[in-house]
């Protein structure tokens, strides 16, 4: 009985230290044009950027496949159209994926697809939820403390955001 229920905390202490060495957090680090800012709670744990008449808020995660980056943009006084492209700039990933969260699409719970189709649309003082995936093809897997560089879509162009890699 004693057997069994070390092997049982043993199992339950290793998993979680498992899990954390392929998955976590991207925290920003401040740049040119990049300020740091809190959203979900931990300080600096947000990008903030601002261009264009617009405010983008970036948040993001990372696996062993991916990385993963949800945008809140926030318009002013004027509409604003932001290209959503698969191309990246300088040293960033490119982009495989992009969804409109901000409203539901039919018969997709994600949101609807952007990645180089129509333009994202936000209305004067309005707001719009972008989530956008960069999938690895090549090269090594992510590890807690390794830096990656994401490109941010903005109205003036697509803006490269480093990113470091921290655990749950």
């Amino acid at each position: 009985m004693q057997r069994t229920m070390l092997a049982v905390v043993a199992i339950a202490f290793i998993l979680p230290a498992c899990s954390q060495a392929n998955r976590g957090s991207l925290s920003p680090v401040a740049g040119p044009g990049v300020t740091l800012t809190s959203t979900e709670g931990l300080p600096g744990d947000t990008a903030r950027l601002s261009s264009g008449g617009i405010t983008a808020d970036v948040t993001g995660r990372w696996s062993d496949r991916n990385e993963t980056i949800e945008i809140r943009y926030r318009a002013g006084s004027a509409p604003v159209r932001i290209a959503m492209r698969s191309a990246a700039v300088g040293a960033a990933r490119v982009a495989t994926s992009a969804w409109d969260r901000t409203k539901p699409f039919p018969g997709n719970a994600i949101g609807r697809p952007l990645l180089d189709e129509a333009p994202l649309v936000i209305a004067a003082r309005g707001e719009a939820r972008v989530q956008i995936e960069f999938v690895r093809s090549k090269g090594p897997s992510l590890s807690i403390g390794d830096a990656v560089t994401l490109a941010v879509p903005m109205p003036d162009g697509l803006r490269p955001v480093t990113f470091r890699a921290g655990g749950q």
